[in-house]
């Protein structure tokens, strides 16, 4: 089972490094062909019909991997309903962004409007895709995707790069409208690629095609309406900050503080995302236990997830502790670093929300509990009372501190979400945290940082000789945590073989 969680959790992750690898390339090649009003418009159009997917997705990915893994020979309805509900929320959606985006300046003109439209039918794929990728994150199946999405990036990117050096080459093309269209054809073209070949595999799992029961699609609805609502609030609280910050300082300071603020918020968020996908890996057999009743199954799977998510917790902050100059100084220019030009700086927020990010690995995993047993209705109070904290803190503070002490309020934020949802979460399965092992994995964190600081002191290593040490430390530290992880299972086997 692990196995199959690790595989499937490395191939999620694989995928989304592949492709961001790619959209460096792209992005690199589309700056160089775009004017820059051209090239916000292009970004414009996807956030723009972002927002409205949001609401269409209704948080049915995860309860599609729930609702299959309590039966297993349910899937082809569950899933035929879940791309048929999506497509009927997309249908009335999208006529709500057509018709907003109407009365809008700056979305109004012929160019947008039809761009909106080839968008939107981008979005309705990529909804329909989720769908078939929930089907084979179900059975343990995933590892496909990472072939499937590669594929269709790598496709978009050449039809891109068609456009772009043959068909409107920059130095003869008069027509940057039609330009700009192909181009978002081209993104239209890859995610039908990728969820063609989904499709043509998860059909060999069970049989897939749009199906309109009604009564099961009001069931979907009412079920998912909880745990979306929960969702939208996760992003409302961790968002808010920067609309504050926008409305309780003046326009200039607000814009400092903002970019200030918003860089390392960044890098968490991507990192949050990216721990989704073992959450969602370890959610068919988490479903399968509670269905089950099989305790104790429940039980060896959460306490070695939660070993292994504190481990990669404590890994994480130590690396950003010891490297926050060097990634800020890579992804930013030095103002940002700089406290002669400003009191607090990035680097003092990410040394904050790294924290942020320690506890939301393991709260993170409290909310799979809530999920899995279908008690989505906790999720949503515990995060209405998050949010709500999280906006009256952020409304104390900002105007006397500024943007510092909103990585602190979403620190105390995350922190009362973890207590919450342990508290409540073991109302539900009773399990204990591992004392010993969170006690040796922050000793042996505290001996790692304390050697490097000695080090650097002593041989004064250039960023290579850091990263070459640091990654050679690393190797044993994960050594040792594995043998920690499976230390029972060891202690068991050795036990059963004296016997």
């Amino acid at each position: 089972m692990f196995k199959k969680i690790a595989s499937n959790t490395i191939a999620q992750i694989l995928s989304k490094f592949l492709t961001a690898f790619i959209s460096i390339f792209l992005i690199g090649v589309l700056t160089k062909y775009l004017s820059t009003e051209m090239y916000w418009q292009y970004n414009k159009i996807y956030n723009y019909l972002a927002f409205f997917a949001f609401f269409a997705d209704l948080g049915l990915y995860t309860i599609s991997i729930r609702e299959i893994s309590k039966d297993n020979s349910q899937a082809s309805k569950i899933i035929g309903n879940v791309m048929s509900l999506r497509l009927l929320l997309w249908l009335g959606i999208i006529v709500l962004s057509w018709v907003i985006a109407f009365f809008l300046p700056g979305y109004n003109s012929e160019l947008m409007l039809f761009s909106i439209f080839i968008v939107s039918i981008f979005t309705v794929f990529s909804l329909l895709n989720s769908s078939v990728l929930s089907l084979m994150q179900s059975f343990m199946k995933i590892e496909f995707s990472l072939f499937s999405v590669v594929f269709g990036k790598i496709i978009n990117f050449l039809l891109i790069l068609l456009v772009v050096f043959f068909l409107f080459p920059k130095e003869q093309t008069q027509n940057y409208d039609t330009a700009f269209l192909y181009i978002l054809w081209a993104g239209l073209i890859g995610i039908i690629v990728n969820y063609i070949l989904n499709l043509y595999y998860a059909n060999k799992i069970a049989k897939i095609r749009f199906l309109f029961d009604f009564q099961y699609m009001k069931y979907l609805f009412i079920t998912s309406l909880p745990f979306w609502m929960a969702l939208f609030l996760s992003v409302v609280y961790f968002k808010v900050d920067i609309i504050l910050l926008s409305l309780l300082e003046s326009p200039t300071q607000a814009d400092i503080s903002i970019a200030l603020y918003s860089l390392p918020m960044k890098i968490v968020e991507v990192l949050m995302v990216v721990w989704g996908f073992f959450l969602n890996s370890i959610l068919p057999s988490l479903t399968h236990y509670f269905q089950e009743k099989n305790n104790m199954g429940m039980k060896h799977l959460l306490g070695n997830s939660f070993r292994f998510l504190f481990s990669l917790s404590i890994f994480i902050i130590m690396m950003g502790f010891l490297f926050s100059q060097h990634i800020l100084m890579v992804i930013s220019t030095p103002d940002y670093l700089n406290h002669d030009l400003y009191k607090y700086t990035s680097e003092d927020v990410l040394v904050v929300v790294l924290l942020v990010l320690g506890f939301y690995f393991i709260s993170a995993l409290f909310n799979y509990i809530f999920i899995a047993t279908k008690k989505e209705s906790i999720l949503l109070k515990i995060n209405i009372f998050i949010t709500l904290f999280n906006i009256i803190g952020n409304i104390i503070f900002i105007p006397k501190y500024s943007f510092m002490w909103a990585a602190y309020v979403t620190l105390v934020s995350q922190l009362l979400l973890f207590l919450l949802g342990w508290y409540f979460s073991r109302k539900i399965i009773s399990f204990d945290f591992p004392k010993k092992y969170i006690l040796w994995n922050i000793i042996w964190a505290g001996i790692i940082f304390w050697i490097w600081k000695k080090l650097v002191e002593v041989f004064h290593f250039s960023l290579f000789g850091e990263m070459f040490f640091i990654g050679g430390v690393l190797f044993v530290f994960y050594a040792i945590i594995i043998a920690l992880l499976h230390y029972e299972m060891i202690r068991k086997k050795l036990s059963s073989h004296e016997d």
